[in-house]
């Protein structure tokens, strides 16, 4: 299906709710179609073989209807007409019963979308199952030569959407990406090494450096020895830096900090962090080019968060710019952290007297939202650090930490970013040094 068939499915899902909601005497309802095509294809191999390779394509349509401050939506699958109706006849009799919310907001009228660069690849977009399977066959034989065990997914995606409402807004984006992640194990079980890329192009997929990086980690971190827990200087690889920050811009939020449930309340305009740290979100980075409105339609402009470590702005949603007198910044799912000079992790290494490099972090939990404080755990890679040099494996560790530290104690990052591995919007971020991280405990994982 074209990007010109969602658009016109939109128009006509559009068409049958509104007739629904005009026969049922409520010609004054509020609604709003969404409408997401997603087509994927994969391929996943483990224990040095291929094991499955799938592909699907599927439409979804989404109608919202309110009815008042009354509102409600349902989705379906299929799209003729007389599944549009029943879907548009749904949303009304579950709006009708839905408790009156006080938060709504009024749907947004047509709105004046920003220039973004194509998110699109023909080259993504068309990858066949032969070229699929080519990327994990070059992994396999490099694990065979290596003597590993070697297990990875690769998926690549093609996203369209497309929201139309009753107020004349008509918001359309299509973009394509692919994931590409690697796990190596040594024979015995005592090594194990990881990586990951993500990206919208073809042509930056770098599959054989995610297999051979993957690989030379699993080998290096075999036999790793025991560090006691306490303060660390790390150097943190750009997946463990994602994986922190992604807890930050959760509490970046205006309402949380005006209502005191957040670190940031009050903070607005202070320096917090590193004088050279800066954090923004911007649909028109040509490094991550996204859709130029969010989940209600309402146009997504370039918003710097953080700028030279000072906190510039928070995010603020529609119905509390409304009640604070504020401007809406819209939900951004795009961010990029920058600021750094150093050319690579070695030249982060070289600077470290004594420390830990730690590949990425897993099974991440919040611990206290009002220091954004988290707890997970290394894996799959943690070397230790003499003199600048790596000088052997180390084992896993639990951690405690706040990315709100990390950024205040860090002192270099590197000029090149990369894109993390993020499930849900696009991270472009650098590996840094930081210092007294807190290792709380052993880990007995590989």
């Amino acid at each position: 299906m074209a990007a010109e068939d969602t658009a016109i499915l939109a128009t006509r899902a559009l068409g049958v709710a509104l007739d629904v909601v005009k026969r049922d005497g409520a010609p004054d309802a509020e609604v709003k179609i969404d409408v997401r095509r997603r087509a994927a294809a994969n391929q996943r191999f483990a224990r040095n073989e291929a094991t499955t390779s799938g592909e699907s394509d599927e439409v979804t349509v989404s109608t919202w209807i309110a009815l008042g401050q009354r509102h409600a939506a349902a989705s379906v699958n299929q799209t003729d007409d007389e599944s549009l109706k029943a879907l548009a006849a749904r949303a009304l009799a579950m709006a009708k019963l839905a408790p009156a919310d006080p938060e709504k907001m009024p749907l947004l009228g047509p709105q004046t979308y920003g220039p973004v660069p194509s998110a699109f690849d023909d080259g993504l977009a068309a990858m066949g199952p032969k070229a699929r399977a080519e990327i994990a066959a070059r992994a396999i034989a490099r694990g065979d030569r290596a003597k590993v065990r070697i297990a990875g997914f690769f998926e690549r995606e093609i996203e369209e959407a497309v929201t139309q409402n009753s107020e004349g807004l008509i918001a359309r984006h299509r973009g394509t990406s692919a994931q590409y992640t690697v796990t190596a194990r040594t024979p015995d079980g005592t090594g194990s090494g990881w990586a990951g890329h993500e990206a919208f192009r073809a042509a930056d997929l770098e599959d054989e450096i995610v297999a051979s990086t993957a690989i030379d980690k699993a080998v290096r971190s075999a036999g790793a020895k025991a560090l006691p827990p306490g303060k660390y200087t790390v150097v943190l690889e750009p997946q463990a830096v994602f994986e922190m920050l992604a807890f930050l811009v959760g509490q970046m939020d205006q309402r949380l900090a005006d209502e005191g449930r957040s670190f940031f309340g009050g903070k607005v305009g202070q320096r917090l962090f590193a004088d050279f740290v800066s954090l923004r979100s911007d649909p028109a980075d040509p490094l991550t080019p996204s859709a130029p409105f969010d989940g209600e339609g309402l146009a997504l402009a370039s918003h710097p968060w953080i700028v030279d470590g000072r906190v510039n702005k928070l995010a603020v949603s529609r119905w509390w710019a409304k009640k604070k007198g504020l401007e809406p910044t819209g939900r951004q799912s795009v961010f990029h952290l920058t600021g750094g000079t150093a050319e690579s992790v070695d030249d982060l290494v070289r600077g470290t007297k004594r420390g830990l490099l730690v590949t990425r972090f897993w099974y991440n939990r919040m611990l206290e939202p009002q220091t954004v404080t988290i707890t997970g755990l290394t894996r799959d890679g943690v070397f230790a650090i003499e003199d600048g040099k790596v000088t052997g494996p180390v084992a896993n560790f639990r951690y405690n930490e706040s990315p709100v530290t990390v950024l205040k104690n860090v002192d270099a990052m590197t000029r090149r970013t990369s894109r993390a591995i993020a499930y849900g919007g696009a991270w472009h971020v650098p590996a840094l040094r930081t210092h007294e991280f807190t290792m709380a405990s052993p880990s007995a994982a590989v």
